[in-house]
């Protein structure tokens, strides 16, 4: 009989790193389904770029930043046309400066909302689905969530907050399903950021360079295919830079 398909929901996968996952996993087999907000061209393309590799694809236009409305919209989605999930990355990520002085009440809602209550959700409504196909979810967190700037106050604690998720979640989804998360280091530069800054940062990274879209790629390609016995785990993907 004839083994379906794994399929494989990233939310935020238009560009960067999402995209390189999305890739990644397509071409490791894995139907893919991904959402993004406002980058329609980029995720017009990337849809094509997956059916080329002769994998399924389906984009699905959302916004994190309203948690119950995005979630019920991407099950339904998934749901109508996959019918089953293996695998979910809440990568989706706004990376926003506020340091004590500025930030707000809406400031901190919205990168709750994205970093915190989003990946709860959909973990909650793809449980059944999560379970039945003994899966995984990988949850994008941030070297940042234990070592906060203070010029990025209210994300540095959106993110401490899903790191800490990842480890409930772990409990709560055994033992059928896998839950890690990963924290990388810069893995590619804002594209705004001051070349004194990058040097800065470069000198205290063990291994002297940055990371890769697609070394975030490949650890969670080795997570969802061969990291069965890894579960509650925050893997530091920074070149050393946390030891240092």
């Amino acid at each position: 009989m004839h083994r379906p398909s794994k399929v494989a929901l990233i939310t935020g996968a238009a560009k960067r790193v999402g995209r390189a996952i999305a890739l990644q996993l397509a071409h490791e087999g894995f139907d893919i389904a991904f959402t993004y907000l406002s980058s329609q061209g980029e995720a017009q393309s990337l849809l094509t770029e997956i059916t080329t590799q002769g994998r399924r694809a389906h984009a699905i236009r959302a916004d994190l930043a309203q948690p119950e409305i995005a979630t019920e919209e991407i099950h339904r989605a998934v749901t109508v046309e996959f019918g089953q999930l293996d695998v979910l990355v809440n990568n989706a990520s706004l990376y926003l400066q506020a340091d004590l002085q500025s930030t707000t009440s809406a400031i901190i809602h919205r990168l709750n909302a994205i970093h915190v209550e989003s990946p709860l959700l959909l973990c909650q409504r793809f449980e059944p689905m999560l379970r039945a196909a003994r899966g995984h979810v990988i949850n994008m967190v941030d070297l940042l969530a234990e070592r906060p700037w203070p010029q990025f106050l209210p994300y540095c604690a959106s993110k401490a907050a899903l790191a800490n998720l990842t480890l409930g979640l772990a409990r709560a989804l055994a033992p059928e399903v896998t839950v890690n998360g990963i924290a990388p280091g810069v893995v590619e530069w804002p594209p705004d950021y001051p070349q004194g800054e990058r040097e800065k940062y470069l000198k205290r990274v063990p291994l002297g360079r940055t990371g890769t879209p697609q070394d975030v790629a490949s650890l969670i390609k080795f997570l969802v295919t061969e990291g069965s016995y890894i579960t509650g785990q925050i893997l530091r993907l920074d070149g050393g830079r946390s030891i240092t």
